[in-house]
């Protein structure tokens, strides 16, 4: 089986099996190879884009979770692969509700989960009236989307012209599935563990994305830094893959193309871990991982810690601005205190020496 493109060999074949292993056995698995070579002439072959925010699987999403979608309303059962070959633990079950961008990896395998697990989840209410919207979207459309989100909305208008209320029902399940959404962000938080939902956080190689100048992971990392200073961001990653990961961070905003090629933090390995030295602002950071390899690469497991803060200006005296501020402030409201104080007593002692008086 040609699991990279899912095409025909040229002869009007489709080849399967992985390391030896036949598949063809499972029902699942050939009619979801079927439908791939179906779809081809509508979708197209690229199964990687490229936007602001890095790489993209977008396409190859749509495209597995429409073969893992067919072949569940074929035989009836959501769950694909679970009598071929692969271990039990790879079948992908359609009834499992997967949401963005929690669940997201940069794996199309593991990332379709979240279209097909919200197409299936429309099915049992819509059943053959949706397929068959759904089978129109696809045939009409002369260029569909490469993008999730635009193509779950344009499923929504061809809904919408047929039934409105299954267009509401995808729109709803689009959005619970986090289908919508323009950022691929997971949180990075100090003291925590950043852990893929999957195997991993997929990042591609030169191969997958030749368009691009410097490849960079489909997820971005947002964290909050409360003071600017050096930081030790450290991962899980296969040996041998460190040498061509990198890490870029940038201040208050997405890491883009420009901040990528600019300066990037090497990973170096410490004990059963890798790490590299970043500079943090005191605000809001992203971080992403790039990739100088040809191959992909998987990381895991992210941690960050903050090891040195950064020193603020001297003054001349060789006390902070700071301390200084808060010294003089602190003056100022003593002698207050205690001129009210003496003032009290003062008039206290007025009034008695009158009354004797």
């Amino acid at each position: 089986m040609l699991r990279d493109s899912s095409l025909c060999d040229g002869r009007g074949a489709i080849l399967f099996g992985v390391r030896g292993s036949q598949l063809c056995a499972d029902p699942d698995v050939v009619t979801h190879e079927l439908a791939h070579v179906w779809m081809h002439p509508m979708l197209g072959e690229g199964r990687w884009t490229l936007d602001a925010a890095g790489s993209s699987d977008d396409p190859a999403i749509i495209k597995e979770a429409l073969a893992d979608f067919y072949a569940a309303v074929k035989s009836g059962d959501p769950v694909w692969g679970e009598r071929s070959a692969f271990p039990t633990e790879a079948a992908r079950s359609l009834r499992v509700k997967v949401v963005f961008p929690e669940a997201r990896t940069g794996a199309a395998h593991d990332d379709s989960l979240a279209l097909s697990s919200a197409l299936w989840g429309v099915y049992t209410e819509g059943k053959d009236r949706f397929v068959e919207g759904l089978t129109r979207y696809l045939v009409h459309t002369a260029s569909p989307p490469k993008a999730l989100g635009p193509w779950a909305r344009g499923l929504v208008v061809e809904l919408q012209s047929m039934d409105p209320a299954l267009a509401a029902m995808w729109q709803r399940a689009a959005e619970e599935h986090g289908l919508l959404l323009e950022e691929r962000v997971l949180e990075l938080k100090f003291g925590a563990m950043t852990r893929a939902h999957a195997d991993g956080f997929w990042v591609p190689g030169r191969r997958d994305v030749p368009d691009a100048p410097l490849p960079r992971s489909v997820l971005q990392f947002r964290g909050q830094s409360p003071a600017a200073g050096k930081a030790i961001l450290s991962l899980r990653v296969a040996a041998g893959a460190e040498r061509d990961l990198e890490a870029v961070v940038r201040a208050g905003e997405l890491v883009d193309e420009a901040t990528a090629l600019g300066a990037r933090a090497a990973f170096t390995r410490a004990g059963g871990r890798f790490e590299a030295s970043l500079e943090l602002p005191q605000e809001r950071y992203y971080v992403q991982i790039t990739n100088r390899g040809e191959a992909a690469a998987l990381f895991d497991d992210l941690a960050i810690r903050l090891v040195e803060s950064a020193p603020t200006s001297t003054p001349p005296d060789g006390g902070s601005p700071s301390n200084a501020m808060v010294v003089g402030v602190g003056l100022v409201a003593a002698g207050a205190l205690a001129f009210a104080v003496l003032r009290s007593r003062f008039e206290k002692r007025a009034a008695a020496a009158s009354s004797r008086r």
